[in-house]
């Protein structure tokens, strides 16, 4: 019997450690679209690390872009869910005064290989912030051609998701 009860603290505590990333499996649809601090400096520069989910397919879509006055869809870009993309992004206040940032992504190869990014409104959960969003606006994302990477305007924070993210 002795034995018994080692064994059973064992299973037990293995229970609980299963128990435990089930749950968090269940919140794996907030963290598809999430924002984890990963740096703060003096100059009160922020740095994370964004997920988010994107994209559709082409059946049904008219295009995504125009070019040439053709309607072209663009895999992996815009609204919907189908892809997960990711990038790290720095951002910083505007100069007027506003709640607004823009932010600037670290890694040319981040989000695309294209020159630009169709990015859906998206609301993403900040890992560890109790239920603070980082909100990103629907906007075209251009890549800079000095620095090949990508701007993101009027970014701001809520403590309430502003965005369906679909």
């Amino acid at each position: 019997m002795k034995r018994l009860v080692p064994i059973f603290f064992i299973l037990f505590f293995i229970f609980l450690a299963c128990e435990k990333k089930e749950k968090n499996n269940s919140n794996s649809d907030v963290l598809q679209n999430a924002a984890v601090p990963i740096c703060t400096d003096s100059k009160q520069i922020l740095g994370y690390k964004i997920s988010v989910m994107v994209g559709h397919s082409s059946n049904g879509c008219p295009g995504c872009v125009t070019m040439g006055g053709n309607h072209f869809h663009v895999p992996c870009q815009g609204a919907g869910s189908s892809c997960a993309q990711s990038a790290t992004i720095y951002l910083y206040q505007d100069d007027y005064g506003t709640d607004l940032y823009f932010a600037i992504s670290v890694d040319e190869l981040d989000l695309t290989d294209e020159d630009f990014f169709l990015m859906p409104d998206r609301s993403l959960y900040i890992v560890g912030a109790n239920g603070e969003f980082l909100n990103i606006p629907e906007q075209m994302l251009y890549r800079d051609e000095d620095t090949g990477t990508f701007i993101f305007y009027d970014i701001f924070f809520s403590d309430y998701q502003a965005f369906v993210n679909k």
